[in-house]
C-alpha cells in the first residue's frame, strides 16, 4: 500500500494523445493557456502561470516580489526543501520558524518578532539583528491543511511585507472566514505542484496563482527566457526556461475534472484513520482547525513519547506488511546547508518529526486496507510500551 501515487485513466489518455497528434507539444501552445484558464477558475485567482514545477514556481515566485541578496525570507521549519531553496538560489537569507499543531507555520510568533524583533523604517521592514530588510513570508499549506494567517495578512499590509503562500500540497483546500477561499489566492502570489504523488498530476510541473496583473505579467515574462522581441531575440532581461509543455498542461486539464471525485476518497479515508485511532490516547492522526476545508492529500500520524529510533522501527515493521510510510520533511533547521541562519523559538518542528510518520493517503485504498495498517500500528505500538 503506497502513501500516494498518479492514477491515470483512459481520458488522460486521450487528452494527451490529442496533443500529440496535432504536433504542438510545446510551452507556447492553447493546451497551456487552456490549462492556465481552467486553473483560474477553480482557483478564483484571475491568472495562473503554468510552470515546470513547483520549485519553479516559488523561485519565480520570490523573484516578482522583489527578493533578492540584500534581503530575507521568513519561512516555517516543517516544510519541504523546496520551499527553501529558491530563497538561496536568489542569495538571500532564510528565517526559520516553528510550526503550529497543525504543521503550518506558527502565525503567533511570526507576528511577535515582527513586532518586537524588527523596525519599520522607510517603507520597508528591517530585522534588527541582521539590519536586512524581511521582504516576503512564504506561507505554507502542510499536508493540504489550510492555514488561517489573515491577522499576519493585516500587519504585512502595515509593514510593506509580500506574501507567498506554498500551495505545493493544497491543491482544492480552502480557509473557510467570512466566505471560502482558495489556499494560494490570499496572499500576493501562490504556488502549485503537479507532482506525480500531489492530489492532480502533470507528471511534473506547478503553478504561480495570482489577482494581480503586474506579478502575472512579470512571471509569464521571466518564465519565457524573458523574451522582449521574439523575432530578432531580444533579451533584455535573464529569464528562466520555467514553462510547462503542452504534453503536461493536457494531463493537468484532464486530471482537474477529477479533483473533487478525489478529495472525498481521500477524505474518506482520512474519517477511517481517525474512526480506529479515536480511542487511543497515545496515537493521534492531524486534524484540522475549523477555519480549514483540506484536500486530504496526506494522513500524518503522531505518537506520544516515542523516540526517533522508536518511531523508525514501526516504519521498518510496516514495511515489511508492504505499507509504505515515511518520515516528515526534516525541519529546516535541520537541514546541514541551512543551519547557519536565523531561527526563532523552534520546538514543535523537531518534536515531530521525532514522533510521526506519513501514512498511506493514495485514492485508492479501501477501509480494509486502512483498518489492516491500523491494527499493525497499534500491535507494534503495544509491544514498545509494554
Amino acid at each position: 500500500m503506497k502513501l500516494s501515487v498518479p492514477h491515470i485513466d483512459i481520458n488522460d489518455i486521450k487528452s494527451i494523445n490529442n496533443v500529440l497528434k496535432n504536433g504542438w507539444i510545446s510551452t507556447s501552445s492553447k493546451t497551456v493557456n487552456v490549462f492556465e484558464k481552467k486553473l483560474s477558475i477553480f482557483c478564483k485567482t484571475k491568472y495562473s502561470v503554468a510552470l515546470n514545477s513547483g520549485t519553479s514556481a516559488i523561485h519565480l515566485g520570490l523573484k516578482v516580489l522583489g527578493v533578492d541578496e540584500n534581503t530575507e525570507v521568513i519561512v516555517p521549519s516543517l516544510t519541504f526543501i523546496a520551499t527553501a531553496n529558491p530563497i538561496l538560489y536568489l542569495g538571500a537569507k532564510p528565517i526559520i520558524f516553528d510550526v503550529d499543531e497543525y504543521h503550518n507555520l506558527k502565525i503567533k510568533d511570526v507576528i511577535d518578532f515582527i513586532t518586537k524583533k524588527t523596525k519599520f523604517k522607510n517603507n520597508v521592514t528591517i530585522n534588527v539583528k541582521t539590519k536586512k530588510i524581511i521582504r516576503v513570508i512564504i506561507v505554507t499549506h502542510m499536508w493540504g491543511r489550510a492555514c488561517d494567517f489573515s491577522i499576519l495578512k493585516t500587519l504585512c499590509k502595515k509593514r510593506n511585507i509580500s506574501i507567498l503562500e506554498d500551495a505545493a500540497e493544497a491543491l482544492g483546500s480552502y480557509v473557510k472566514k467570512d466566505k471560502k477561499t482558495h489556499c494560494g489566492s490570499i496572499g500576493d502570489i501562490g504556488c502549485l505542484s503537479f507532482n506525480a504523488n500531489k492530489i492532480i498530476t502533470t507528471g511534473s510541473g506547478g503553478a504561480i496563482i495570482t489577482s494581480s496583473k503586474k506579478f502575472y505579467q512579470k512571471a509569464q515574462y521571466l518564465a519565457n527566457q524573458a523574451k522582449d522581441d521574439t523575432f530578432n531575440y531580444i533579451h533584455n532581461e535573464c529569464g528562466y526556461n520555467y514553462k510547462m509543455n503542452s504534453i503536461s498542461a493536457a494531463l493537468g486539464i484532464s486530471q482537474l475534472k477529477k479533483i473533487k471525485k478525489k478529495i472525498l476518497c481521500r477524505k474518506n479515508i482520512y474519517n477511517r484513520y481517525l474512526l480506529n485511532f479515536k480511542n487511543s490516547k497515545n496515537i493521534n492522526i492531524l486534524s484540522h482547525d475549523s477555519k480549514s476545508i483540506t484536500n486530504y492529500w496526506m494522513n500524518v500520524i503522531s505518537f506520544k513519547n516515542l523516540s526517533l529510533a522508536q518511531t523508525y522501527n514501526i516504519s521498518l515493521y510496516l514495511s515489511k506488511k508492504k505499507i509504505e510510510t515515511r518520515r516528515l520533511w526534516r525541519p529546516l533547521n535541520l537541514q546541514r546547508h541551512l543551519k547557519k541562519f536565523q531561527t526563532y523559538k523552534i520546538v514543535n518542528s523537531n518534536n515531530l518529526y521525532q514522533r510521526s510518520l506519513c501514512l498511506p493517503s493514495d485514492d485508492n485504498i479501501s477501509n480494509s486496507d486502512v483498518d489492516k495498517i491500523s491494527n499493525y500500528i497499534k500491535k507494534f505500538h503495544e509491544t514498545i510500551n509494554n
